[in-house]
């Protein structure tokens, strides 16, 4: 069994939303505290390094970066979900330079995950769903600029379309994205259909499945089979799980009806893949941490 590498620094809590936002305040703490008294997965914790405007830029226009240290200036919303303060910026600095590292370590063959990551609302030039930063995006982009990967494979396991990621990489087929969620029509961001599959020369390259409200295990995990072993010979040199436990029954944002164990399972199917950054992306239940855990069984295993 290999040990997880563990991205994290409590520099990522200052991208706090509000007293009023769905998202657990302590989540990550819970999740660390539960990883060290069971002992059931070998980890190392590593602290990442901010991210720099010049990689933001990989991604997110000019414009648009201005305008979000205008707006953290005044503290408005950028987004009627999405506020923006000083705060927000320097943690969203952080997250990206979380999955930056993250990146970095998979194409290394460490198991890794990022704590926080995976916004994949943020699109290149508009902030949405409680995301400003794209930081996946960000990262696939830096490696590719490196010149250290080619191709990259995104699949996006929360329970709402990652429309963001969706538009950054529309026409690019050098980056498959997949998104397993919700159907549109009844949840947030109201896109990510079927007959969404990219432009130009990404046609095909952009994959989204969508799923009826109530939709349990069974019907879940053969959707994700069947687009693993449609994806299976695209041959990324790196692939990004955002992991969003948004699909759990008890989640309120969301409607679908995963179960606990429904995360080990998805963890077994990620388990021999090479070179992949896991990201724990959405949830908005009191049980995140337990769902953390396990996916990590399935993917890790236990001692």
């Amino acid at each position: 069994m290999k040990e997880l590498d563990i991205v994290y620094t409590e520099n990522y809590l200052k991208y706090d939303l509000g007293e009023d936002n769905p998202i657990s305040k302590d989540k990550t703490m819970v999740f660390l505290q539960k990883l060290e008294e069971q002992g059931k997965i070998d980890y190392r914790l590593i602290e990442p390094e901010k991210a720099q405007e010049n990689d933001l830029l990989l991604v997110h226009t000019p414009s648009y970066l201005s305008e979000l240290k205008r707006l953290a200036a005044s503290n408005p919303e950028a987004d009627p979900d999405t506020p923006v303060n000083s705060g927000m910026l320097e943690g969203g600095l952080y997250i990206v330079g979380g999955t930056i590292l993250t990146l970095n370590l998979a194409i290394q063959d460490r198991r890794v995950v990022n704590l926080i990551g995976g916004m994949h609302h943020a699109g290149s030039y508009k902030a949405s769903g409680f995301c400003i930063y794209n930081d996946h995006a960000i990262a696939i982009r830096k490696l590719q600029k490196e010149g250290r990967i080619n191709k990259a494979a995104v699949y996006d396991l929360d329970v709402h379309a990652g429309q963001g990621t969706q538009q950054i990489f529309y026409s690019d087929p050098s980056v498959m994205t997949v998104s397993i969620h919700q159907d549109p029509f009844t949840i947030y961001p109201g896109t990510g259909f079927e007959s969404q599959k990219g432009e130009g020369k990404g046609v095909g390259t952009n994959i989204n499945v969508t799923l009826s409200p109530g939709t349990r295990e069974d019907v879940y995990l053969q959707a994700l089979d069947s687009v693993l072993e449609r994806t299976r010979n695209f041959g990324a040199d790196v692939s990004i799980l955002v992991l969003g436990v948004d699909t759990f029954k008890g989640d309120f944002l969301g409607g679908l009806s995963l179960e606990e164990g429904s995360f080990e399972k998805i963890g077994e199917r990620f388990r021999d893949f090479d070179k992949l950054a896991v990201l724990f992306g959405g949830g908005y239940s009191r049980k995140i941490p337990d769902l953390w855990m396990a996916f990590l069984e399935g993917y890790i295993g236990r001692k």
